[in-house]
C-alpha cells in the first residue's frame, strides 16, 4: 500500500522560488523565455507568410535604430521599471506591431499582438507563480493568494490595494505602469497585459483552484482594475472578466 504524498502546509510558502520578489514582466527563466519568444515569432509566420517572415528578420537591424529614438521615452522607462530584457522585447513588438498596421491596419495589427501573448501567457503565468509548485499545497488557493500577495506588495509599477472578503480575494489597482508605457509608444497596446491576464490565469486555473473575474480595468474602462480571485466553482454567475 503506498503512502500518501504529504501536503505542504501555508507556512512553507516563503521557500517557493521568486516569492515576494515584484512583478517581473517576463518569465523567470530562459526555457520559458524562449518558448515565449518562439510564440510569437511563430504567429507572425502564420500571419505574414514565409517571405515577408524573413524579410522580417532580415530588416530588424535597420529598423531598430529609427523605433529606439521615436520611442526613446516609452523605452526607456520600460528598462527602468522593468529590465533590459523587457526593453528590448517591447522593442521588438512595437516594430512588428507598426510593420502590421503599415501592411494591414491598426485592428490586424493588434489582433497578432493579443494572439501572440494570450498563447504565450499560458507559459507566462504558470511561471510567474510558480503554479506547478503551488499544487503541492494543502490549499493551492490560499497558496496562490499569498504568492500573489508577496508578488505586489509595494509595487511601484502598480500600486494596489490587497483586500481579503468573505469569498473573494482582490488586488484593486489604481495606476498601470504598462498602460504608462503603451501611451509613450503605442497607445492601442495598452489592453494586452488586460487580454494576457484572462487567457493566463485560465490556464492555471484548475492547477490552484481558482476562478479568476476582472470587471474593470484601467487600459480598457478607464477605472481601477479589480481583480478578483474566488474559489473554484464560487464566482457569482455573470461577472464580467475583461
Amino acid at each position: 500500500m503506498q503512502t500518501p504524498i504529504s501536503k505542504r502546509p501555508l507556512a512553507d510558502i516563503k521557500a517557493v522560488p521568486h516569492y515576494g520578489e515584484n512583478f517581473p514582466f517576463i518569465p523567470w527563466t530562459w526555457p520559458a523565455r524562449i518558448k515565449v519568444s518562439s510564440i510569437f515569432a511563430k504567429h507572425l509566420y502564420h500571419k505574414v507568410g514565409l517571405w515577408l517572415f524573413l524579410q522580417f528578420w532580415l530588416l530588424l537591424p535597420f529598423r531598430m535604430p529609427f523605433a529606439l529614438r521615436k520611442h526613446k521615452e516609452g523605452l526607456d522607462l520600460m528598462k527602468h521599471a522593468y529590465s533590459g530584457l523587457a526593453k528590448f522585447q517591447w522593442l521588438l513588438l512595437i516594430i512588428i506591431y507598426e510593420d502590421l498596421e503599415k501592411r494591414y491596419n491598426k485592428v490586424e495589427a493588434y489582433a497578432y499582438a493579443k494572439a501572440a501573448i494570450q498563447d504565450g501567457s499560458k507559459t507566462i503565468m504558470n511561471e510567474l507563480y510558480q503554479a506547478d509548485i503551488l499544487t503541492q499545497f494543502e490549499d493551492p488557493y490560499l497558496a496562490f493568494w499569498e504568492y500573489h500577495k508577496a508578488m505586489f506588495k509595494d509595487d511601484d509599477n502598480f500600486p494596489n490595494e490587497l483586500i481579503e472578503e468573505e469569498g473573494v480575494k482582490k488586488m484593486i489597482v489604481h495606476d498601470c505602469r504598462n498602460c504608462a508605457i503603451a501611451k509613450m509608444t503605442i497607445p492601442e497596446l495598452a489592453p494586452l497585459g488586460c487580454d494576457h491576464d484572462i487567457t493566463g490565469f485560465q490556464a492555471i486555473s484548475d492547477k490552484i483552484g481558482m476562478d479568476f473575474r476582472r470587471p474593470t480595468t484601467l487600459a480598457k474602462d478607464g477605472k481601477p482594475c479589480e481583480f478578483m480571485f474566488f474559489r473554484k466553482g464560487t464566482a457569482p454567475e455573470g461577472l464580467a472578466t475583461k
